[in-house]
């Protein structure tokens, strides 16, 4: 049913833009338009539209042209309704779908508890449609091949390689948490970037509030594929890198890639420089400096973030609070999202507004989101932008996963944005929760 309700989804799409350019709906069947795509943010609400992101993405498969280009990187994948549109886009229109996902979604099988349990993973059937699984140490061009499926390394990310020390002395090893894709042309429109906070799961759907933004443009697509490419060469080759730390202005856009050292580039553990202590190399920190509170009416500053441990981040905003901004935040509820310094840091701050999602683990729903709203002096004057992406406020994310962030400089994106945040998740009756100074 859902697969049936999703074609209709995108019949009834490009009829609507089909209807806008012709003028007339009787010309489509003799001269149907193609697919037109712009610049939109999609969101989710677990309660009322729980698919919008997945729909989007499936959409966007779905139209793009026939030989055309698929590339993606994820972090989690147990959809059977992405896996059935990507291996259709090879089967039936001969689309090249490259996929690389982390090596926590790799396996059919995990042992619980001493039980061997399924996992969901889409990664094996879709290697099998796709026709080819690419292993560590296999030689690939990219751009000469055809479609495959690949699992970075076990223990760390594609690139990032890093492990941190915990507290309790055990390590948390880098990941690949990347949530994006890409597509050389839908309908009419080439180079299109898709870039969600939502892994491929049922969680993430019904469960988690989500944003997704989907921009042609060329620029932007030349550097996430840039960085694809990146991924794919150390994922299949070489230890990888504890530093991968590359920021790039195209236009109205700006991509922020991670791992990214600390200022005195050593990673071991009798270094000088705490990872989880230099501000001066976190990046979130240096995007809130160019923040200014001195301005009619006030510069608001809104944050939804499902995990956030950086004190680092909490003390500038409680900095920007004080300063003279009105700082809203809102963040996810479930044991261990929220750290105790960052606990302390923002419910001490006074912030405009402050509020906590119950979560998935209260049998509610959780906002699982990571974007970063300025409206007002940004770079010495006014401005309304967008920092989202797969990048959560936590050390790791900043560190040593492979992760990205992405800054949006347009008015119409900052406001849904600024929509979902108002409307959405204050006012949903999960996210009415008041954080509290301890867990």
């Amino acid at each position: 049913m859902r697969i049936r309700a999703l074609r209709r989804l995108a019949a009834a799409s490009a009829l609507v833009v089909a209807t806008s350019l012709l003028g007339a709906p009787q010309a489509l069947a003799e001269d149907p338009a193609p697919v037109t795509v712009r610049p939109k943010a999609v969101f989710n609400d677990p309660a009322t539209s729980p698919n919008a992101v997945r729909d989007e993405l499936v959409t966007l498969i779905r139209n793009t042209e026939p030989n055309g280009l698929i590339r993606g990187s994820i972090y989690l994948f147990t959809d059977g309704v992405v896996r059935d549109a990507l291996a259709a886009a090879h089967r039936d229109r001969g689309v090249r779908v490259q996929i690389l996902f982390d090596h926590d979604a790799v396996a059919d099988q995990k042992l619980v508890d001493g039980v061997w349990k399924a996992t969901g993973s889409e990664f094996s059937t879709l290697g099998q449609r796709l026709g080819r699984v690419v292993g560590y140490g296999e030689s690939v061009d990219a751009d000469a091949t055809g479609s495959f499926v690949l699992g970075c390394p076990e223990n760390r990310g594609c690139i990032g390689n890093r492990g941190l020390k915990k507290s309790d002395g055990s390590v948390e090893y880098a990941i690949n948490h990347n949530k994006y894709f890409l597509f050389s042309k839908v309908g009419a429109t080439p180079n299109v970037v898709f870039q969600s906070s939502a892994n491929l799961t049922a969680n993430h759907r019904t469960g988690m509030f989500n944003n997704a933004v989907t921009v042609p443009h060329t620029g932007l697509y030349d550097e996430y594929t840039h960085y694809w490419k990146d991924q794919l060469t150390h994922g299949t080759s070489g230890a990888g890198l504890d530093d991968y730390y590359r920021s790039t202005d195209v236009g109205a856009y700006k991509t922020y890639f991670f791992p990214r050292i600390e200022s005195d580039r050593d990673t071991r553990d009798t270094s000088a420089v705490d990872p989880r202590e230099d501000a001066s190399t976190d990046t979130v920190v240096s995007l809130l400096k160019n923040v200014s509170c001195a301005t009619t009416p006030a510069t608001e500053i809104r944050v939804a973030m499902y995990a956030f441990t950086r004190t680092q981040v909490a003390d500038r905003l409680a900095a920007l609070q004080a300063a003279g901004c009105r700082v809203h935040v809102v963040v996810n509820g479930e044991d261990g999202n929220v750290g105790s310094g960052v606990r302390a840091a923002l419910t001490s701050a006074g912030l405009t507004t402050l509020r906590q999602c119950a979560g998935t683990d209260a049998g509610s729903y959780g906002v699982h989101s990571k974007y970063l709203l300025i409206d007002g002096s940004y770079l010495g004057s006014p401005r309304k932008v967008v920092f989202t992406g797969s990048h959560n406020y936590t050390y790791p994310n900043l560190r040593s996963q492979d992760e990205t962030l992405l800054k949006i400089d347009q008015a119409e994106i900052f406001e849904a944005y600024r929509q979902n945040f108002d409307t959405t998740l204050l006012g949903s009756a999960a996210c009415q929760g008041a954080l509290s100074s301890a867990p």
